[in-house]
């Protein structure tokens, strides 16, 4: 066999042994009572779940605007993480919240604190983001059981509540870390909308 062949040959077993060597990521860990557990369990261990991280789309809709981009979310105990990549304005925001301090990293990496990151997310969303209580809708809940709800099932969780001036919708759900999680999910109030599709959750 002439040598060029044989090279040939030679490196696409190669590529084949690597590829067979590859493994998909394992599975997030179940640290729910199980997608199929009646809500009232499975919401009693979200309430006590403080770290958890999702990816996925946004898309975001105020004053006859609207922009789409991904979306990257991380809570850890009282501090979180919201990363938003698109076009708003110049690429991109990274904002971290903690209690009720926030801050933001725009993609230019001018970073802003208190009432001044506020104002500038504000002038890129079009509307003052809910983030104290973004942990909860997140997850479908509202960050106090005492609020009323609307649900189909004593086993999926809510389809829809209304706090603060805004209304949360979850349109469809998936098995995730142990819990019926939302993979669709609308967060509206008069002027405003945020709409997400969550690709993976991670605790």
């Amino acid at each position: 066999m002439p040598s060029a062949p044989r090279a040939a040959l030679a490196g696409s077993l190669v590529l084949l042994a690597l590829a067979g060597c590859r493994t998909t990521p394992p599975p997030a860990p179940i640290i729910g009572p199980g997608a199929d557990a009646p809500w009232a369990e499975q919401e009693a261990a979200l309430r006590k779940l403080d770290h958890y991280s999702l990816s996925g789309r946004v898309a975001v809709a105020a004053a006859g605007q609207g922009f789409s981009g991904s979306l990257r979310y991380r809570q850890q105990a009282q501090r979180a993480d919201l990363a938003i990549d698109g076009p708003m304005g110049i690429g991109g925001v990274r904002v971290a919240i903690s209690g009720e301090d926030i801050s933001i990293t725009t993609s230019r990496g001018e970073s802003l604190d208190g009432n001044a990151a506020r104002v500038e997310l504000e002038r890129r969303l079009g509307f003052e983001l809910p983030a104290r209580q973004l942990r909860w809708w997140l997850l479908g809940i509202p960050d106090s059981p005492q609020v009323g709800v609307v649900s189909d099932s004593d086993f999926v969780g809510p389809t829809a509540f209304e706090q603060d001036g805004w209304k949360v919708s979850v349109q469809s759900r998936a098995p995730a870390m142990g819990f019926s999680l939302p993979q669709r999910l609308t967060i509206e109030r008069e002027g405003a909308r945020l709409k997400l599709l969550v690709e993976s959750w991670q605790p």
